[in-house]
């Protein structure tokens, strides 16, 4: 009993032991907290006081010899100003005003210290210490507040730092600085000494010593005490039990004359064990299939459908708990409508079974779940029950959906590709003419806009057609060099357009030039795709900002997102104040056919059209979002070692210098043919009409020798182009061939056509860009 006693007085110590430890390590938290309290206190007084100041633009104060007129406001032309009575007034900005409070503080010992403070200040003074230079760059990385203990001058102090932003009435002050509203000006440093806090600390952790002392020995004292109060009743159960055993003994004996009765009594026991272990076989049985069984199983009453027991695969996709289903009916927990367990029991009470019916079940989170469902009736104590099975069908549903929306999707590139003739010839009479027009001197400003507007017009059109085509044939990216400054800067007047006056839409380029080697059509149809999506998410109207920079992409970045390459890229970042997204909407954007909208109002394919145009330029896309706080899209572009590509850009259309040249023209399409006709004779060309290939073959023997080029559609009624053009090189091998057509370049070559040594120029044309091909085809 002596060992037991010192072993609880040993753990009576430790326990006392840790409890002061712990005391002690929740004092130390309270400083810290009492000095943060303090430093927030100290920042918020001083913030107040300086907003109070910015907002009615300064205060005017005597000039003194330390108040003298501040030089950084000498563009205020009221800086200074005299009294009727002669006094001398100089205007004090708020930051000026808070150094010196700062300065008389540092006079009274036991206050706290302020500092005002920049990465880029403008007096010495104001330069940061090294702390408070790590808070500042912290802010730079998106912190607002800094805190922790650090000696000064040998003497504890709580520092505290928090980032100054440029608000509106800032900006008298700080705009010719070069900054704007809402960027971060630098910070306010708060030091409060820890001295009068430790101890405060110090006194109450006396007494808490003085306490844990008394209640050890208290309770040194209550072991002392139980010990020697056990040891007596130990002695006093000692003798007990010798008396229990002369008893035992007695007993025994009486025993010896039951056991016989025992043995029959456990050969019985042994037989009913048998059976009893029979039945719990086949019930775990049964109750293990039955609950890992990997479709919906449920056990509930014929009468009212309440359910008896449910199977694991029940709670994962109905969402409520085996507590919360057992003892409740499938029309109270919703799970079911009572239309569809009419049905169900209908065929139940005429066949006794129910096989293959197709329901749609509700979950507790108030999704659905198709379900093909099976009933059989078994018996269950005596009583009759409704044994059901569910197959959870959902995800085949969606899986059939999805092939329907890609079979959908082929059927609208077959469509496409099939009206592309028809289309662009229509829109290459259209832009042929009015750019005709525009070189038409006679035209006044007003009439060459609305020119312009047909054209925009037009090509909006045509830039659909090829990005439904990219999309759904996987068009040949035509690659060129490209500022892509200049790419956005094209497609910004379209975009504008395409969210609405509601929506401010702002360009931002930080480079002069960033070449890169692009498909300008496709890059522009991502802009197009993302400005949709950001419309989408500003119901309400709000900010699309458009910014291209060059950012270099290191090992920290690909460890982050898991994808990349190191080096040097340019960047779009695509910028909404729209609703966001949560983190599970984030990982699922670029997956073909997700989409967050109502069903009809979105394929959910514009994104993955972006995704795949990206990576087909060996470059990739990030993501960020929030909710409430708008969606971020940048997107990394290899740079090109070449210079850009030569994109013209000039207020009226150039043409090239004409020619004398014969050409003949084969072109089913009326108004095309009249289209190119005029054109090519404005320009000097003798033309020669051919309104299908057999023409053309025929009007080319008649004029064997004064032809200098075939300009000739590919699919053309009774002889196609290429068939034309055949018979044609076999009467003069040399003659010079340009292809016009308005299918894309994957369908012309399936349609036989090599454009391997062959000129090709896609519908629409516009009519510099034929007289350029042609010029050049001649020239070469």
């Amino acid at each position: 009993m002596q060992r037991f006693g010192a072993v609880i007085a040993v753990f009576w110590t430790l326990l006392v032991a840790y409890s002061l430890y712990w005391d002690h390590r929740q004092h130390r938290e309270d400083v810290l907290l009492l000095g943060k309290m303090q430093s927030q206190a100290f920042f918020e007084k001083d913030l107040l006081y300086r907003r109070w100041a910015s907002r009615h633009g300064g205060v005017y104060v005597p000039v003194t010899e330390s108040t003298q007129p501040n030089p950084y406001l000498s563009r205020i032309p009221e800086r200074d100003i005299t009294t009727p009575s002669g006094k001398r007034l100089t205007l004090m900005n708020p930051a000026y005003m808070t150094r010196q409070v700062f300065e008389m503080a540092q006079e009274y010992r036991g206050t706290g210290r302020g500092h005002i403070t920049s990465l880029k200040p403008i007096r010495a003074e104001n330069a940061p210490d090294l702390w408070e230079r790590g808070a500042l760059q912290a802010f730079e990385r998106g912190g607002t507040e800094v805190g922790e203990i650090e000696h000064i001058d040998g003497k504890p102090y709580y520092r505290y730092m928090k980032s100054l932003l440029a608000e509106k009435p800032c900006l008298k002050c700080h705009a010719p600085q070069g900054y704007h509203g809402g960027e971060v000006r630098g910070g306010l440093s708060v030091s409060v000494p820890l001295e009068p806090i430790y101890a405060m600390m110090a006194r109450e952790m006396r007494g808490v010593y003085i306490n844990h002392a008394f209640i050890w020995l208290l309770g040194l004292g209550g072991i002392g005490f139980g010990t020697r109060r056990l040891g007596r009743i130990t002695t006093e159960l000692y003798e007990q039990t010798v008396a229990l055993e002369h008893e035992i003994e007695e007993r025994e004996m009486a025993q010896e004359t039951l056991q016989e009765q025992t043995i029959v009594l456990e050969e019985e026991i042994v037989e009913r064990r048998q059976i009893e272990e029979t039945v719990r076989l086949s019930e775990e049985k049964f109750s293990k299939s039955f609950d890992n069984a990997p479709i919906i199983m449920t056990i509930s009453t014929v009468e009212d459908g309440r359910f008896l027991d449910v199977n694991k695969k029940f709670v994962e996709l109905s969402g409520f708990s085996r507590q919360e289903a057992v003892g409740r009916t499938s029309l109270e927990l919703g799970w079911i409508t009572p239309d569809q367990r009419q049905v169900l029991v209908a065929e139940l009470g005429e066949k006794g079974r129910t096989s293959g019916v197709e329901l749609r079940l509700r979950s507790n989170a108030e999704n659905y779940i198709t379900c093909r469902y099976y009933g059989e009736l078994i018996t269950v104590d005596g009583r009759q029950c409704l044994l059901s099975l569910a197959h959870d069908m959902t995800e085949q549903r969606a899986m059939e959906e999805q092939l329907r929306q890609a079979q959908k999707m082929e059927a609208i590139g077959q469509l496409a590709g099939g009206v592309a003739h028809d289309f662009n010839n229509v829109l290459t009479v259209i832009m042929g003419y009015c750019n005709l027009l525009q070189m038409d001197p006679k035209l006044d400003t007003h009439q060459r806009d609305e020119v312009e507007q047909i054209i925009a017009s037009s090509e909006k059109a045509a830039q659909l057609t090829r990005g439904l085509l990219t999309f759904s044939r996987k068009e040949v990216m035509d690659f060129r060099s490209a500022d892509l400054n200049g790419i956005v800067q094209h497609v910004q007047k379209f975009l504008a357009r395409v969210i609405g006056e509601d929506i401010q839409l702002r360009t931002v380029c930080n480079r002069p030039e960033i070449a890169v080697r692009v498909d300008s059509a496709q890059i522009e149809q991502v802009l197009i795709n993302l400005a949709t999506n950001a419309r989408d998410a500003m119901q309400m109207g709000g900010l699309l900002n458009i910014e291209t920079n060059t950012l270099d992409v290191d090992d920290s970045f690909i460890h982050t997102h898991g994808y990349g390459t190191p080096g040097r890229y340019a960047c779009i970042a695509v910028s909404d104040s729209g609703c966001g997204m949560d983190e599970q909407t984030r990982k699922r954007i670029f997956e073909p056919f997700f989409t967050t909208k109502e069903q009809g109002k979105g394929t959910g394919l514009g994104m993955a059209i972006v995704y795949g145009i990206v990576k087909q330029h060996n470059g990739f896309i990030t993501v960020y979002s929030e909710p409430g706080h708008g969606t971020t899209f940048r997107i990394y572009l290899p740079l090109s070692d070449e210079g850009q590509g030569a994109r013209e850009e000039t207020g009226e259309p150039v043409a090239p210098d004409g020619g004398t040249e014969t050409i003949l023209v084969a072109e089913d399409e009326a108004g095309v043919r009249r289209l190119l006709e005029d054109i090519l004779t404005r320009y000097g060309y003798q033309v020669i009409l051919a309104e299908d290939g057999q023409e053309a073959v025929e009007k080319f023997m008649a004029n064997r020798g004064k032809i200098h080029l075939v300009l000739t559609d590919i699919i053309m009624p009774r002889k196609s182009g290429q068939e034309a053009v055949a018979e044609i090189r076999r009467l003069q091998p040399g003659i010079k061939v340009c292809y016009a057509s308005g299918y894309t370049a994957d369908f012309i070559r399936n349609r036989g056509v090599d454009d391997e040594g062959i000129e090709l120029i896609m519908k629409p044309v516009q009519s510099q860009e034929l007289l350029w091909k042609v010029r050049e085809i001649l020239d070469s």
